[in-house]
């Protein structure tokens, strides 16, 4: 135990020395600019299954987890941003929309690759597709699970049989299960961006410690960032914009717990090179 926690003192020592809280801006900048342009293709794609209903579910998936403050804070913006756009699945403007939203994971991938002490060998292109795939994978979980909330009711009260009813039925999901299904989504990103969008190769025993890590600290940041924002006021500093400034800044402290695990992995790889 007093090992690891010392790996994990170095993981933070490395975190700061290595520039980890400048990408974790960097990362939190590029999310929140790609949020909209996601939600917009989000919107087309939904649009073309089930439509709008389905197209709300799935961009309410976004918000599950985080805190109440910054999804109030971003869920009515976006929602009058989709209630605007009228692209269609194969139009331009979702084409364009799909492309803006690979910004954040390639300044992701930039982070990780400096956390692992790493260079990009791959090509523009095969990294640029691979971010395509990503958005286009996350964008396909989220419906996925929207489909189960949105038609789940209606093919709960079609088959008589209380196991499928409990399972799919929408009243009988309670905010803990929705809330680890978001977690255990979020968990299956996190591997695939360790193992796939970083250069270099991993195994899954290489990088399930810094994901574990992250996801920890993640859930305590948001319940204690929750709990702060209902106690302080932002808008002595930020005035108009404080809505804004909150969710970014929660955007930039989970990057930083990305990013750490990712510290933490590099670290423990080292102790054990060196044991």
């Amino acid at each position: 135990m007093g090992r690891r926690l010392n790996i994990l003192r170095l993981a933070m020592w490395n975190l700061f020395q290595n520039c980890g809280f400048s990408m974790s801006g960097a990362v939190a900048f590029t999310f929140l600019l790609s949020l909209f342009p996601f939600c917009i293709f989000l919107g087309a794609l939904a649009g073309t299954i089930g439509g709008r209903e389905l197209a709300a579910y799935a961009v309410a998936q976004l918000f599950q987890a985080v805190p109440e403050p910054v999804a109030k804070a971003l869920a009515p913006e976006i929602e009058r941003v989709m209630g605007r756009s009228q692209y269609g699945l194969l139009t331009v403007g979702a084409a364009i929309a799909l492309f803006f939203a690979t910004s954040a994971v390639e300044t992701l991938r930039a982070a990780l690759n400096m956390a692992y002490r790493v260079k990009e060998g791959r090509s523009y292109i095969f990294c640029l597709l691979q971010s395509l795939f990503l958005v286009l994978m996350t964008a396909a979980g989220m419906l996925a699970l929207a489909w189960g909330v949105v038609v789940g009711p209606v093919l709960a009260h079609s088959i008589d049989s209380e196991a499928v009813h409990w399972l799919l039925s929408q009243d009988r999901f309670s905010v803990a299960v929705r809330y680890m299904v978001v977690l255990c989504v979020t968990s299956a990103q996190l591997l695939a961006y360790h193992l796939f969008l970083t250069a270099g190769r991993r195994s899954f025993w290489d990088v399930w410690p810094g994901v574990l890590l992250s996801v920890v600290l993640w859930i305590v940041i948001a319940q204690l960032y929750s709990r702060w924002l209902g106690i302080s006021d932002y808008s002595r500093f930020y005035a108009g914009l404080t809505q804004l400034f909150t969710a970014l800044i929660f955007f930039q402290v989970t990057a930083i717990v990305v990013i750490l695990g990712a510290e933490f992995n590099r670290a423990l790889s080292e102790a054990k090179a060196s044991a």
